[in-house]
């Protein structure tokens, strides 16, 4: 691998035990990724462990510290994965994709503002999962970081940004983390895999990860020159949530646990990347917080 990509460090006694060939088969991929992206990001680095207790947790550690160049950072199990607003991740060895990517980005010099990143990552991802062949229909994408198949979770997205030592202003560094179920059983009912178990092939992480990795970092670069408002459209049509009955909740609430903020239709996600909910108070525009589908009376 060159010089300047991480080699993947030989496994803690902790981790678990992996066959040779998914780790043999995830760094092939990681070299792949690099000699693909590496012109587009100078200075990439690829690393692989057979386990981390959170590929977001480190990343932002290494961007405190002012390491900051562009990182992909891949854990075939953690034991402390995340998801948004602190809730838990589950990273099964072999049957999950858990990776981050970490670079320095402009957020607000992003046409429209960087608030909308999660929107342009997923769109990314789910055009790529789509190019596996895996699935008998098309990535769904749920505002504002979720990926799904029909009524199912197939996978999240976590972004985290914090200020750096050594990055000029308006520079921030940006941590993407994104968990997919590759194959096998799911970890919920409400949850899918991209394959069964039978169906899987031996190295599908590997497999989906030298395809996702390149479309995502293409993604995030098209982003910070032309915001979300252009991606708009192709978002539209993979809007799972369009025209459904939706509750929604501000930033402190938790879906399930606290009466919703509201509930209504919703109408879409428009090219400021709010979504819009034509509710009992009329059309309102929400730009965080969350979102899901209303119970059937």
């Amino acid at each position: 691998m060159p010089s300047d990509t991480a080699a993947a460090p030989s496994a803690p006694t902790t981790a678990p035990a992996l066959p040779p060939s998914l780790l043999s088969a995830v760094n092939a991929a990681a070299e792949d990724i690099w000699m693909a992206c590496q012109a587009d990001w100078p200075g990439l680095s690829l690393e692989v462990h057979p386990e981390l207790d959170s590929t977001n947790t480190r990343l932002m550690a290494q961007g405190r510290q002012g390491q900051c160049q562009p990182t992909v950072l891949l854990a075939l199990s953690q034991t402390a994965g995340r998801g948004r607003r602190g809730r838990s991740w589950h990273a099964q060895a072999g049957d999950t994709l858990t990776f981050s990517v970490g670079v320095p980005l402009a957020l607000d010099h992003v046409p429209g503002g960087g608030h909308t990143l999660s929107l342009a990552v997923g769109l990314a991802l789910a055009e790529a999962l789509d190019g596996l062949g895996a699935l008998r229909a098309p990535v769904g994408l749920k505002w504002p970081n979720d990926l799904w198949v029909g009524p199912r979770k197939l996978g999240g997205i976590l972004i985290e940004v914090t200020p750096a030592p050594g990055l000029p202003e308006p520079m921030r560094w940006v941590v993407v983390g994104v968990g997919l179920n590759v194959r096998g059983q799911p970890p919920s009912a409400d949850a899918i895999s991209l394959w069964p178990a039978a169906d899987a092939p031996d190295l599908a992480v590997a497999q989906v990860f030298a395809q996702v990795v390149p479309a995502l970092l293409q993604g995030m670069a098209r982003f910070a020159l032309s915001g979300f408002a252009p991606l708009q459209p192709r978002f539209a049509q993979r809007d799972v949530l369009m025209g459904r009955a939706v509750q929604l909740w501000g930033h402190e609430a938790q879906p399930g646990r606290d009466a919703a903020d509201d509930e209504g239709q919703c109408l879409g996600v428009d090219a400021d990347g709010a979504l819009l909910v034509h509710t009992a108070h009329g059309l309102q525009r929400w730009t965080s917080g969350d979102v899901s589908v209303r119970p059937s009376p």
